[in-house]
């Protein structure tokens, strides 16, 4: 009964080697056997054309992977898998190294990689040009803002205010006839097209962050705003002034400006806080309201979507610096922005300490 017993299981075993070694000859990969001393003893037609140095029964695993120490014996008789990623002659593999205990063998499947690594390489070096790129589109865009700010203010706003002067001149002439409501309706007209001129030049153009700082700009910014739309508001800075690029100050004023310009269109609050805080080695900016909220929504690429280009376009800026964008809000609940920027040194001083101002 034993020897039947050791019978059939010697013809199973025959049976199962015979169908693996079909499959195995068919298949466009290499795949190698070998035994548990790592003897190669088998190799189906890929693995010849691939590795024609190899022989069967004479050459051994470490003839490929001779850098790398492999408990052969052990993952056969435990018949443990694993995936083992290697270079071989200019090219790029996940060997799937399965041990086969009652074959007593291991079975080496090569999945190649390589260009799976070449597409990876290019998307990297893609991204880096598209960043590059980005880099530079950012910087355009501020230079002629500033161009068309200086445009603004010194050209169209000077010569709109000349002819408030000079219709301001013909009052003495309403006595002679002039309609006087015409005359205020232009006078009127006059005074918003002024106010709309300087809002948008100062929004091309914010106040020279390099003189005043960032945080003066900030404040200035949301104080108009809390006057302008009678919001509460809470801006928190640290209290030692931030050694940060000139690029890294933009980007923050642009979330912050445009967080403030959807509360104000779009949120219906009544409050909202703005917080800068450092956290280790990165600098964290929280924009938060207690409006209406909503339900953001992202493309498969993890990039915002919204009816309009400004969350795209923080979270484009935000990123571009090596940062990450976030946005927290759900329905009724308000919403808050965040984005988190490395910094490579902080002053631990910096860490402990800030000033709040509340409106």
């Amino acid at each position: 009964m034993l020897r039947k017993h050791r019978k059939d299981q010697k013809q199973f075993e025959l049976t199962t080697a015979k169908i693996l070694a079909m499959f195995s000859e068919l298949d466009p990969n290499p795949i190698m056997r070998i035994n548990s001393s790592g003897l190669i003893t088998s190799l189906n037609k890929s693995a010849k054309e691939r590795f024609p140095l190899l022989e069967i029964n004479k050459s051994n695993l470490n003839s490929i992977v001779s850098k790398i120490e492999i408990d052969i014996k052990g993952i056969i008789q435990n018949d443990k898998s694993f995936i083992l990623p290697l270079e071989l002659k200019d090219r790029y593999y996940d060997i799937n190294f399965h041990g086969i205990s009652f074959l007593d063998m291991a079975q080496l499947y090569f999945w190649d990689t390589t260009a799976q690594k070449e597409y990876d390489r290019q998307m990297t070096n893609y991204q880096s040009l598209l960043r590059n790129s980005s880099a530079h589109l950012q910087k355009v865009i501020e230079e002629e803002r500033n161009r068309l700010s200086r445009i603004l203010h010194d050209s169209i706003a000077q010569n709109m205010l000349l002819i408030k002067l000079n219709v301001g001149n013909y009052k003495k002439f309403i006595s002679a006839g002039l309609d006087e409501q015409e005359y205020l309706r232009t006078i009127n007209i006059l005074d918003t097209t002024l106010k709309d001129i300087r809002e948008l030049a100062h929004n091309l153009k914010p106040l020279n962050i390099e003189e005043l700082g960032l945080e003066t700009v900030v404040k200035s910014m949301c104080n108009n705003v809390a006057r302008e739309a009678g919001f509460k508001y809470q801006l928190q800075f640290p209290e030692h002034q931030l050694s940060i690029s000139k690029e890294l100050e933009v980007c923050i004023f642009r979330v912050i400006q445009e967080s403030l310009n959807n509360i104000i269109r779009h949120a219906k609050a009544t409050s909202f806080n703005i917080n800068l805080l450092l956290d280790d080695e990165t600098l964290v900016l929280f924009i938060s309201d207690d409006g209406i909220g909503f339900k953001p929504k992202k493309l498969l690429n993890d990039k915002y979507i919204s009816d309009g280009l400004g969350v795209m376009n923080m979270q484009e800026t935000v990123e571009k610096l090596n940062g990450t964008f976030q946005i927290d809000s759900t329905n009724n609940s308000g919403t808050v922005v965040i984005a988190a920027f490395p910094i490579e040194t902080i002053n631990q001083d910096e860490k402990s300490s800030y000033k709040n101002i509340s409106s």
